[in-house]
């Protein structure tokens, strides 16, 4: 089977992991595979999957639709066989799956993250998410993925689509890249991801500084670009607890949560977050970190399983409660307690879970159509 998956993101953007290893794993499965997208010609010869390049504009408010009017184009002028099957990001799937459906080759809808950019950017793409949805319940065969429960109850609550339409691939890990390590000797505290003040970022600084207050050795690690970066530094230069790193290579980035402590997971109850499945959660475990945030459905894990390696609070109790469970922290307590977070991402977060379920729904849908 040769999977076409087509999407507007670049595979040079760190936050693509996930696309590469849900990639990666169906090729290690036997299955062919080409990302279609704007990244240029070559760019793509160090990963297992063949690649097509497509124009895309740079007109900003005008990148998704003629990214999918390119793409469009291009499948009209070609052949993709009987065996063909397309994997379709949200922001170009209203453009295509009309394509796809006369030409006859089945498709899935992959919603990561609906529009959580802010302003006239933001409002510009919902229309666009929510015919992409509404694509899904509208067609006999239609299918959708996203990241948590959470998020399919969004989905289906916002757009009429069955839940039984939408298929669930959580954010997942690498555990060969992602490992525990020997640790700082100071208790460290680490954040990754966008620096940007709507993602509660800026109450960090603060945490530490009361857990420093009340006298706990304690030092905060900050990874990533973002709109605070530039007071984050200027605050790191004159502060030797606070150290700010800008976004990492994977590798370079596994090697730093290996040394640390504890995980943080700042971001707000707000409605982006709480759908959300975050890459870090799954990236903090399988370092054998312990983890500190808000207590929300974006943070929370599905299993049922007793979780004493992560504490989450109130957002209104964020610094008082961190500092008294930071002081509960005992080293020998801590050691246990990585092993535990260690374990867990062992047992339910590699990407092979959520590999298992999109092959389960290209399998099912490849049966109806057959």
């Amino acid at each position: 089977m040769n999977i076409y998956w087509f999407t507007g993101r670049s595979m040079k953007d760190l936050c693509a992991t996930t696309q590469t290893s849900l990639a990666s794993g169906l090729i290690e499965r036997g299955y062919d595979l080409t990302f279609v997208n704007s990244d240029p010609e070559l760019s793509h010869e160090k990963w297992p999957w063949q690649h097509q390049s497509i124009a895309i504009s740079t007109f900003p408010g005008r990148r998704s639709q003629s990214l999918g009017q390119n793409m469009k184009h291009w499948l009209r002028k070609n052949n993709l066989g009987k065996e063909a099957f397309a994997l379709v990001d949200w922001r170009i799937a209203h453009i295509l799956i009309p394509e796809l459906k006369s030409r006859k080759i089945p498709w899935i809808l992959i919603d990561r993250s609906p529009p959580a950019d802010k302003g006239l950017l933001s409002l510009l793409q919902w229309p666009s998410w929510k015919r992409s949805w509404k694509r899904v319940r509208d067609e006999k065969s239609g299918h959708g993925c996203v990241v948590s429960l959470k998020h399919r109850e969004f989905v289906s609550t916002k757009t009429g689509v069955k839940q039984a339409q939408i298929t669930v691939l959580p954010a997942g890990v690498d555990l060969e890249k992602f490992t525990m390590a020997e640790r700082y000797d100071t208790l460290t505290m680490i954040y990754h991801g966008q620096l940007d003040q709507h993602r509660g970022v800026l109450a960090l600084p603060m945490l530490l500084q009361k857990a420093r207050t009340s006298g706990l050795n304690v030092q905060l690690i900050l990874i990533g670009e973002g709109d605070c970066v530039e007071g984050l530094q200027a605050m790191a230069a004159t502060n030797e607890y606070v150290t700010v790193h800008p976004t990492l290579e994977q590798k370079d980035l596994a090697a730093i949560l290996s040394q640390c402590h504890i995980g943080l997971l700042p971001m707000p109850e707000r409605k982006m977050w709480m759908i959300s499945s975050p890459l870090k959660r799954s990236e903090y475990a399988a370092s054998g970190l312990l983890m500190f945030g808000i207590n929300h459905d974006g943070h929370r894990f599905t299993s049922k399983v007793k979780l004493d390696w992560m504490k989450l609070v109130q957002q209104s109790e964020f610094h008082d409660e961190g500092v008294k469970w930071l002081q509960s922290l005992e080293q020998s307590h801590i050691e246990n307690l990585a092993l535990q977070s260690r374990k867990y991402a062992e047992e339910y977060l590699a990407w092979s879970h959520s590999v298992d379920a999109l092959e389960a729904s290209i399998v099912s849908l490849i049966a109806q159509d057959s």
